[in-house]
């Protein structure tokens, strides 16, 4: 194993690791108020070309990574959608500008 492949395990690693308090947090009390929608769906559409990228050059850390923090960073973002379409009225009012501004009828 090469220097930079150490590196990148350890990076993997630990951005794997800052995922998991907040997953857990909120599997276990379903309380998504405090967390911003558009930074974990960003987040996860750089993870999602994150764990390409590393299929593409067949680099295992990144791609082991990836995996990881799309199962626990969509585990968040799953609950954080299911309240705004089942509780949050700010937010729906959110979603529906982006909706507009995304699917603008010609």
């Amino acid at each position: 194993m090469t220097t930079p492949d150490i590196i990148a395990s350890f990076a993997a690693f630990f951005t794997m690791l800052g995922y998991i308090p907040q997953a857990i947090k909120t599997i276990k009390t379903k309380d998504t108020r405090g967390i911003s929608f558009w930074m974990y769906l960003f987040s996860m559409i750089g993870v999602i070309l994150w764990l390409i990228f590393g299929l593409m050059i067949n680099n295992v850390p990144i791609i082991f990574k990836n995996i990881a923090v799309i199962i626990l960073g969509g585990t968040v973002l799953w609950i954080k959608t299911l309240h705004i379409f089942r509780d949050d009225e700010e937010s729906l009012k959110k979603i529906r500008i982006f909706r507009k501004f995304f699917y603008k009828k010609n």
